[in-house]
């Protein structure tokens, strides 16, 4: 078995987040002994997963920001690539 077994599995992400937030949010993080990536992980899975708490979070969001206007090239290659791979099931939810 390969050392390196969950180096295919992950896509990297690349968030710009305020300064001040960035520190608030990090300290609240270390208070609870939890990395980043942990949250920003478990989130994403509980989006995908359908849970309510986490739909109504992208709710109060959407409400509240302006749409997107046009997908970034990352956001768009990303897009493809999910395409191109096919290997996405809803079964996999």
């Amino acid at each position: 078995m390969s050392k390196y077994k969950d180096f295919d599995h992950r896509k990297s992400i690349h968030v710009k987040l305020l300064t001040e937030t960035h520190a608030a949010f990090r300290i609240e993080l270390i208070k609870k002994k939890l990395s980043m990536q942990e949250v920003f992980e478990d989130f994403a899975q509980r989006v995908v997963r359908g849970d309510g708490f986490a739909h109504r979070v992208l709710d109060t969001v959407a409400k509240r920001e302006r749409h997107i206007e046009k997908l970034s090239d990352t956001d768009a290659e990303s897009i493809f690539d999910a395409i191109e791979d096919n290997t996405y099931s809803t079964e996999d939810i």
